[in-house]
């Protein structure tokens, strides 16, 4: 397909459309008293739930019906294939994620507006990023497209939650729509899911993890059923495919154009700074303290230099440290030192393969797990790729 297809015009279009349906569900329940407020809604409709608040908001039960069910002519084979794809690099997607996916997506400022409208990443900065984690993990592990399944579900769940954020926009940003047009519109809604898809895959490639080409598509193709199920799609065309990216090479086309439409310079988009400063700071905790000592206190910024490139990195406030190529291969030098003596100790399926970058991913999760929770897992995150197919009802 061409690229020609993204063109402003057409783009421009899209940041005129929300998601009616959601917004007339919410704005009915804000208006009957079952929800006081916004908020209320945010509170409730947690990610980690397994299942919608329809217990909470009875109210819920029509919405639900109407947007359980998968577009039609969904192929069920290849998600699997791509689920299957993504639960084999499980924990270096984790990172790319958040070393790479996050801070590109920051440097807009017509997303950073609306991420940080609450300020909950510097506040409360592990349970927000815990929660984009969660989200990922919910559509890509395996059976997330069944009945009830986690894909479904969290994809209700964004949508309402969107519904929210629109709501309450206006108030806490009453010149967005100025500038931007609708808050949480079809062009950064589409971004951001390629956020989690393409800049994923592009990032495990950086990491030496690569996919191989069938295997990109699958996992690209599992987002992009999740992006329609999200209400990106024509008005009144639920099964169209319209707005959505239909291979890698088309979502590159896109998210290319986003970037020349959107992305800007630190100065001008400092809630993008913001985000990606109190990011940082959060993964830099994530890093084991013996391992700090050692010198891997800056393999955040490293990581996130490396993923993004050095002008992607200053147009959210990162600058390479001096000496940055020298640096980062000492710090890499050590990881994978480190990686060795971690494989001769642990028996890791996923690490089998040697690759440095897939076994610290495993170090840094476990350690996000353990040291938040005492090793008690009160997310459905996985520690390990078999804790990965546990959290899958079997038959």
């Amino acid at each position: 397909m061409s690229e020609h297809r993204w063109t402003n015009e057409f783009l421009d279009s899209l940041r005129e459309q929300g998601d009616p349906y959601a917004d007339e569900t919410v704005a009915k329940m804000i208006q009957d008293g079952t929800v006081q407020h916004a908020g209320e809604l945010f509170k409730k409709l947690r990610s980690n739930d397994d299942i919608i608040a329809d217990k909470h908001f009875p109210e819920l039960k029509e919405f639900i019906a109407k947007t359980k069910k998968l577009p039609d002519g969904v192929d069920l084979e290849r998600i699997e294939r791509g689920e299957e794809a993504f639960m084999r690099n499980a924990f270096p997607a984790c990172i790319a994620l958040l070393c790479k996916s996050l801070p590109e997506g920051y440097a807009a400022p017509n997303l950073s507006l609306i991420l940080n409208i609450s300020k909950n990443l510097e506040r409360h900065p592990y349970a927000r990023l815990i929660a984009v984690l969660q989200l990922v993990i919910n559509v890509g592990a395996l059976r997330g497209f069944e009945a009830e399944g986690r894909a479904v579900i969290t994809a209700q769940k964004v949508r309402l939650l969107h519904a929210g954020i629109r709501h309450i926009a206006d108030k806490y940003l009453p010149e967005y729509r100025k500038r931007y047009q609708v808050p949480v519109n079809h062009e950064d809604m589409l971004a951001t899911i390629m956020g989690f898809s393409l800049l994923v895959i592009t990032g495990l490639q950086n990491l030496d993890v690569a996919l191989t080409d069938q295997e990109a598509e699958d996992v690209m193709y599992v987002w992009c059923v999740f992006a329609l199920m999200c209400g990106i799609h024509p008005p009144n065309e639920p099964n169209s495919m319209a707005y959505i990216p239909s291979s890698v090479a088309d979502a590159k086309a896109f998210y290319a154009e986003f970037g020349k439409r959107h992305y800007t310079t630190a100065k001008e988009n400092p809630d993008g700074v913001e985000l990606t400063r109190a990011n940082i700071k959060m993964l830099k905790h994530m890093i084991p303290w013996p391992l700090r000592l050692l010198g891997l206190g800056t393999i955040v910024p490293v990581y996130v230099v490396h993923l993004v490139g050095i002008e992607g990195a200053k147009r959210v406030g990162v600058r390479p440290v001096w000496g940055h190529p020298l640096l980062k291969a000492s710090v890499f030098a050590i990881t994978r030192g480190i990686t060795f003596v971690w494989r001769k100790l642990n028996t890791v399926d996923d690490s089998a393969d040697g690759n440095v970058h897939r076994t610290f991913s495993n170090i840094a999760m476990q350690f996000l797990v353990d040291q938040k929770f005492g090793g008690q897992v009160e997310f459905t995150i996985p520690v390990t790729l078999q804790n990965l197919h546990n959290m899958v009802k079997t038959p």
